[in-house]
C-alpha cells in the first residue's frame, strides 16, 4: 500500500514539473490534484484501521502537497475582481447535445448575455430552439457541432482548422456598431491525442489574426503549457477577473478546467465566473463580462516635422484581423447556417 502511494506522488510531482511538455508527462498531468488528495487520505485511513502507523503518516504527508496546489496554485480564493458586469457578457457552455433542452435552456435565458458560444451541440435546429427562447434580436448560426447566438450581427469567416475533432471557426460579432472578432475552438477529448501541439498551433493562429476573445471547451487543463505561454497582451479570464473554484469538469464533482476564455489586449475584463452545477450537461458553463478599451488617438504629422492628435481619427493599438476561410486540403468543410 505505501509503495501504491508513493509511485502515485511520483507520477504526480512528475506531472506538475513537466506538465504536458510530452505525451507522458501530460499522463501524469492530468492525474487530478483533488483526486489526489482523497486517495491519499483514503490510503492513510486504511493503514491506520490496520495499524500500520508509518504508512499512514507517509500518505498522509504526500496528500499535502496536492491540497496546497488545489488551495493555492490551481484555484484563487477569494482574489476575484469586484463583481461589476461590463459592457457586454458572454457566455460559453458545452452543452452535450440539445442546447435548448431542460436543464440547459433555462439557465441560458436567465443569464441575458449578449454572446452565447456553444460547443458539443445537437443539430442547427436545436440551436434554433435555444434562440427562440432568448428571444426577440438574437440572430444564430452554427458550423458542424458548433454554434454562436447573439444579439446584433454574427458572421462566421470561414475554418481555420478542423481535422479530426480539431475545431477552430472564426467569428466576428457586431453589436451597437462594435465589433468583436471571436475564436470558437474546440480541441478533441480522447488522452491518448498530445494536447501541447495543438495549444501551440491555437496560439500561432491568435498570434496570425490577433481575435479579441478565444473561448470553448479545449480538453487541457488551464496550467497547460500553451495556456500558460499565451500570445503577448492575451490573457486568461480566470486569471485577470475570476476567483473560486475554477474546475468546469466533470459535473456534479468537478476536478479538470477544461474549459476557457482567453482575451487580447482589446478586451477589459470586468468578471469571470462559473455556473451551471445543477444543470444538464457534465460541464460547467463560463460567464465572461467585459469592456471594450477606449480607443487611442492617431499621431499625424504637423507641417513643422512634428505630431498633432487629430480629433476625428482613432485607432486600436492591435494587429489588423485578416480570418480565412479556406480549408486546408484534405480537411473536411461544412458550410456555416444562419437560423
Amino acid at each position: 500500500m505505501s509503495f501504491g502511494a508513493s509511485a502515485l506522488f511520483v507520477a504526480w510531482v512528475v506531472g506538475q514539473l513537466a506538465r504536458d511538455a510530452t505525451w507522458i508527462t501530460g499522463l501524469c498531468f492530468y492525474i487530478p490534484s483533488v483526486v489526489m488528495v482523497v486517495v491519499l487520505v483514503a490510503i492513510a485511513g486504511l493503514s491506520a484501521v490496520m495499524n500500520h502507523r508509518r504508512p499512514a503518516l507517509m500518505a498522509l504527508g504526500f496528500a499535502l502537497p496536492p491540497l496546497l496546489f488545489v488551495g493555492l496554485v490551481e484555484n484563487h480564493f477569494g482574489l476575484g475582481k469586484d463583481k461589476s458586469q461590463g459592457e457586454f457578457r458572454l457566455i460559453h457552455w458545452n452543452t452535450g447535445g440539445r442546447p435548448g433542452r431542460p436543464g440547459i435552456g433555462e439557465y441560458m435565458v436567465n443569464e441575458r448575455a449578449d454572446l452565447y458560444v456553444l460547443t458539443d451541440i445537437a443539430n442547427a435546429a436545436h440551436v434554433g430552439v435555444l434562440r427562440d427562447q432568448l428571444g426577440v434580436g438574437y440572430q444564430a448560426i452554427t458550423f458542424a457541432n458548433l454554434a454562436v447566438i447573439g444579439r446584433g450581427e454574427i458572421r462566421a469567416n470561414g475554418w481555420l482548422r478542423n481535422s479530426d475533432g480539431f475545431e477552430v471557426q472564426a467569428v466576428t460579432w457586431t453589436l451597437d456598431g462594435k465589433q468583436i472578432s471571436v475564436f470558437v475552438v474546440d480541441l478533441p477529448s480522447e488522452v491518448w491525442i498530445a494536447r501541447n501541439p495543438l495549444l501551440r498551433e491555437v496560439n500561432e493562429l491568435i498570434s496570425q489574426h490577433s481575435p479579441d476573445l478565444v473561448v470553448g471547451d479545449f480538453n487541457a487543463p488551464r496550467r497547460s503549457w500553451g495556456l500558460v505561454e499565451l500570445p503577448e497582451g492575451y490573457h486568461h479570464a480566470y486569471h485577470t477577473a475570476g476567483g473560486g473554484w475554477g474546475y468546469t469538469w466533470p459535473v456534479p464533482v468537478p476536478v479538470y478546467a477544461l474549459d476557457h476564455t482567453l482575451h487580447g489586449p482589446r478586451v477589459v475584463p470586468a468578471s469571470y465566473r462559473l455556473g451551471g452545477m445543477g444543470g444538464n450537461s457534465d460541464h460547467r458553463y463560463q460567464v465572461f463580462d467585459f469592456s471594450l478599451a477606449a480607443p487611442r488617438s492617431v499621431p499625424k504629422r504637423s507641417e513643422t516635422g512634428g505630431t498633432s492628435v487629430p480629433q476625428d481619427k482613432t485607432f486600436y493599438a492591435r494587429r489588423p484581423i485578416t480570418l480565412f476561410s479556406r480549408v486546408r486540403t484534405g480537411l473536411r468543410s461544412r458550410p456555416a447556417r444562419h437560423l
